[in-house]
């Protein structure tokens, strides 16, 4: 067990590293790869396996404890993120395919990450986790919807199958690893960085996947992709704190919907993308572009935060330390 706790350790210092190295790897030689694109949606259904152990009661206590907050995060997830997916998109005028794969990016629940951001930027980790476990819950009915209103139009877009697939891959995992989770309760403790090595593990091999099998689309993409994305995130951070601070919620739990509203579910869109438009290898670019910015422009902005707030987190990401020091230049 210790061994195992090293190597999870190991794994979640370094994960932005790991992740960076298997997507070069991944692209120069994408055979050994090739294998995982068929196998998404089971390493996405690990993952949320994985997210229901370790879910309790305090993951749900927000709802009642801070309603406004919470509510308002969770209607902003679904609504300013992805309208501003589509908007982008249509206002630059990208093809059918990267359409589909910004709504997808827009249309996901916020991504477990945002829970760690929150914790480094001083937000409320009570509210985003809720946030997070509501959001994901609800994205197996929410996701299906708005992607066919927004995206229906470039491709023929099967609600029920859809929805189908989601359940499968979010909803059913989470319900049974949070059964296995009652039963197993007193041994948990235990075995939750296991659950964490085993959770990192799949988000890897989904990232090596993913680039191996459209790593040429994705850099036939260019430049203008990776800003769309990038401005797409940050105006997530943005209108996040911003109309939640207009709206009168605190700073600490306005960093919480921020951090919700900017880091996606990337791993659900790539899944997505990729069960229910095979056809169309452009619709995964937007996603799997956004996996990668969101772990560089989460932690810079969570130890901007932690800063302004006069705790500075000692935080090993390369993209962080080079912001410094470009900074202290």
């Amino acid at each position: 067990m210790k061994t195992v706790n090293a190597i999870a350790a190991f794994v979640n210092k370094y994960l932005i590293y790991i992740m960076i190295l298997l997507m070069i790897v991944s692209y120069f030689f994408p055979q050994p790869f090739l294998w995982i694109p068929a196998r998404t949606t089971n390493l996405l259904s690990i993952i949320m396996f994985c997210m229901g152990m370790t879910l309790n009661f305090d993951a749900f206590k927000m709802v009642v404890v801070q309603p406004k907050a919470f509510i308002l995060g969770v209607i902003f997830q679904f609504t300013i993120s992805p309208l501003v997916a589509y908007g982008l998109a249509q206002l630059f005028g990208l093809s059918s395919g990267l359409i589909i794969g910004f709504v997808l990016l827009g249309s996901v629940s916020g991504g477990t990450a945002s829970n760690v951001m929150t914790f480094i930027g001083k937000g409320d980790v009570a509210l985003t986790v809720s946030m997070t476990t509501i959001s994901t819950l609800l994205a197996t009915v929410v996701t299906p919807f708005l992607t066919f209103i927004l995206a229906g139009k470039y491709t023929h877009i099967s609600f029920v199958q859809m929805l189908l697939s989601v359940l499968q891959m979010v909803l059913v995992p989470i319900v049974l690893g949070v059964i296995v989770h009652k039963l197993i309760a007193k041994y948990i403790e235990q075995w939750l960085q296991t659950f964490v090595l085993v959770s990192s593990v799949s988000i890897l091999l989904i990232v090596a996947g993913t680039v191996a099998k459209n790593g040429s689309v994705i850099v036939q993409s260019g430049l203008i992709l990776i800003l769309l994305v990038l401005l797409h995130n940050l105006i997530g951070y943005g209108a996040g704190y911003g109309l939640s601070r207009l709206l009168g919620v605190s700073a600490k739990q306005a960093r919480s919907i921020m951090f919700q509203l900017g880091m996606k579910n990337t791993g659900l869109a790539i899944s997505l993308a990729t069960a229910h438009f095979a056809t169309i290898p452009a619709a995964v670019t937007p996603a799997a572009v956004g996996m990668v910015i969101h772990q560089i422009t989460g932690p810079i902005l969570a130890n901007l935060v932690a800063k302004k707030e006069g705790k500075v987190y000692e935080s090993n990401n390369f993209f962080t330390k080079l912001y410094y020091r470009y900074r202290r230049l």
